[in-house]
């Protein structure tokens, strides 16, 4: 018996039978006739990418030795049957079943579903059609037919084996007939959508995993597979999450909160984990600017892939990506990456500390700037405590409290009663940091008025000025200082110019940045095990070469078209809801008048429940934003998407109950 275990080339190349293969844990073993080696890299990608199955009960067409359906049957699968047109193709599948001792999978022969009792009924129906095999007529292969005839056959007598809610899955290659799939669901009343394609290093072709469906159940959203990765995450994570931006929503009505599982993104669209599709407004907190997959990022981290993850060296990529970010931004004359938005923050103060020889810092009322102790401090500032003034309020329970006094919050676009709160206490501060659209805040742009009080406060007394553009930084070509004329000494980026990636960065003026020089004793030691890896910086060069001045404008139209038409909505349905933001950025308010600062932007408790089921109410219509209600537009974005964002607010202000109520209040 042969054994290969490893160098999957072997495998592709190596025609002596049996063949042994460890493959996802499993022992497996593969018979002549059965195992074709050309089509292996699908079987096997296709079973990397499968979705979860965790007490699913699924059909699979093909046996193929195995793969998937044993791997699905050992991490959660209810039940796996597995059927095939060849009697050995059945026996080797079984063997491998009990060399592995799996218990919850039987195979047994069918001409697709021929001899499947009509009693049973599954959530997935799945099938993998041999990516070396052309989709015409008349092609037969004793162990699957690959030919129209039979994928006809797949799609129109499927459906009565399928749950409520349940799902058909095709895994072809990119060019194996994917127009003949979509012609047939039309024909069949379905819906097909690809939930994820790809490819891997051994193989030219490129593969795809399709997803059909019955036209009736689309809207009809399932949450299993979400809600059963919800109670596992509860077991390892304090409150079943792992980062507090991305918490449990209640889904249809119910008092269980879960937290919805991504699987796969293509484009403006994601795919969950129980296979609802949704059009992606949230872009991991506006990071993904060309959405998901974008051509130009992959490629460039897959090439990077080839020659490594990460080194203890410097490489071109980082000159590159730093490069055509000073050529682009004028403020940065220099700068340094580093692995966060917090961490650029962190090491922006730090330099104006070190430069102006101060402590104390400035920011704006309930503004985010990451989670470093001084630039989160009064950021979840409420009426109870806000105070006159404002008051610095810790960001945390047991906040040392020379954190807070280190911090002077300034009211947010009241250019008097800010200015005269610099100008008591300018020969303490260090540094005014401010973002051009702050998110937590309220997303409200800050007036022009208010930002020339700063910079001219800031010149007269010697303050350092940090622009924060970690998520504002795609309102213009040359960043969101530039666009609003503001002239910083310091930038922090973040999210965007990473293509998908961690990253950070601290740039600005060469005389501050020399806070970072010289390297044997600088005034800010500055390092980072990931900082400038090259994976992220080859993503981040080509996100950001791809984000031209023309698909700025291009999807800042889109940002204002979604805005006006949303209040248009809005009024039009007599509900208080009013929309801030600016470029291609948007947040919602329960509110009949935009909020002009953080304070009247603040929501009460009515309010943050009429958002919370609007944000609910969006996704079970296929919309995905971030909490409490904002989001962003990427450059896979059309008009279309804007319509379908607007077609979802409108069911929602019309048939739940608890939006439509809220016309009746005041605001």
């Amino acid at each position: 018996m042969a054994t290969l275990e490893g160098e999957k080339d072997d495998i592709r190349q190596e025609r002596s039978v049996p063949l042994h293969m460890i493959e996802f844990g499993l022992d497996l073993v593969a018979y002549e006739g059965v195992f074709i080696p050309e089509h292996y890299e699908n079987w096997r990608w296709t079973t990397e990418c499968f979705p979860p199955v965790y007490g699913l009960d699924v059909l699979q067409v093909g046996c193929g030795v195995g793969l998937p359906g044993l791997h699905l049957a050992k991490v959660g699968a209810r039940s796996v049957t597995s059927v095939d047109a060849s009697a050995s193709a059945v026996l080797n599948t079984a063997e491998n079943a009990r060399r592995n001792d799996i218990h919850n999978f039987n195979a047994f022969q069918s001409d697709v579903f021929s001899n499947v009792s009509p009693e049973l009924r599954f959530d997935i129906i799945f099938w993998n059609i041999p990516s070396q095999a052309p989709l015409k007529d008349g092609i037969v292969r004793e162990f699957l037919d690959p030919g129209e005839i039979l994928l006809k056959r797949f799609l129109s007598e499927g459906q009565q084996w399928l749950k409520q809610g349940g799902r058909m899955m095709l895994s072809f290659g990119k060019g194996a007939g994917h127009d003949i799939i979509a012609k047939f669901a039309r024909e069949n009343q379905l819906e097909s959508s690809v939930v994820v394609q790809g490819s891997v290093e051994t193989h030219t072709e490129t593969f795809r995993l399709t997803q059909i469906r019955r036209l009736s159940n689309v809207g009809q959203v399932s949450f299993n597979q979400s809600h059963t990765l919800t109670e596992r995450a509860r077991n390892v994570y304090p409150g079943g999450v792992t980062r507090v931006s991305i918490g449990t929503i209640p889904i249809q009505g119910g008092n269980n909160r879960i937290s919805m599982y991504a699987h796969s993104g293509e484009g403006a669209r994601i795919t969950d984990v129980d296979g609802n599709n949704y059009v992606d407004f949230h872009n991991n907190f506006s990071t993904l600017v060309h959405g998901h997959r974008h051509p130009e990022t992959i490629a460039a981290i897959a090439c990077q892939l080839q020659r490594g993850t990460c080194f203890g060296n410097p490489t071109a990529t980082d000159v590159d990506l730093a490069e055509i970010i000073s050529e682009r931004v004028s403020a940065i004359e220099r700068l340094r990456f580093l692995n966060s938005g917090t961490e650029a923050v962190m090491f922006a103060i730090k330099a104006a500390r070190a430069i102006t020889g101060r402590t104390r810092l400035a920011k704006l009322e309930g503004a985010f700037h990451g989670t470093y102790d001084w630039a989160e401090v009064s950021t979840r500032s409420r009426p109870d405590n806000w105070g006159e003034s404002p008051n610095s309020n810790p960001p945390y329970r047991n906040t040392p409290p020379h954190v807070t006094e280190d911090v002077v919050v300034l009211p947010f676009n009241d250019v008097e009663r800010a200015r005269n709160t610099l100008e008591r206490h300018g020969a303490e501060l260090a540094c005014i940091i401010v973002d051009m659209l702050p998110c937590a805040a309220g997303m409200i742009p800050i007036d022009e008025s208010y930002l020339t009080m700063l910079q001219d406060v800031a010149h007269k007394h010697g303050i350092l000025l940090i622009s924060d553009e970690v998520v504002c930084f795609r309102l213009g070509y040359q960043g969101a200082s530039a666009a609003r004329s503001f002239q910083p000494d310091l930038v922090t980026l973040g999210k965007l110019i990473g293509g998908g990636l961690p990253i950070g960065l601290v740039g600005g003026k060469k005389w501050v940045m020399e806070a970072f020089a010289p390297l044997d004793r600088p005034p800010v030691p500055q390092g980072g095990t990931f900082s400038a890896n090259p994976l992220t910086m080859a993503a981040g060069h080509a996100a950001l070469a791809a984000l031209t001045a023309r698909e700025l404008d291009r999807i800042n139209a889109l940002g204002c078209y979604l805005r006006e038409s949303s209040e248009e909505v809005a009024a039009k349905n007599d509900v208080a809801i009013t929309v801030q933001g600016s470029g291609s950025l948007f947040r919602f308010h329960a509110k009949r008048i935009r909020p002009y600062d953080y304070r009247s932007g603040h929501h009460d408790a009515v309010e943050r429940e009429v958002l919370r089921q609007l944000q609910v109410g969006m996704l079970e219509r296929g919309i995905y934003v971030a909490a409490p209600f904002w989001g962003s537009i990427s450059t896979s974005m059309n008009k279309a998407h804007i319509d379908n964002f607007l077609d979802a607010l409108r069911a929602c202000l019309l048939e739940m109950p608890e939006i439509k109520g809220f016309d009746r209040r005041s605001r």
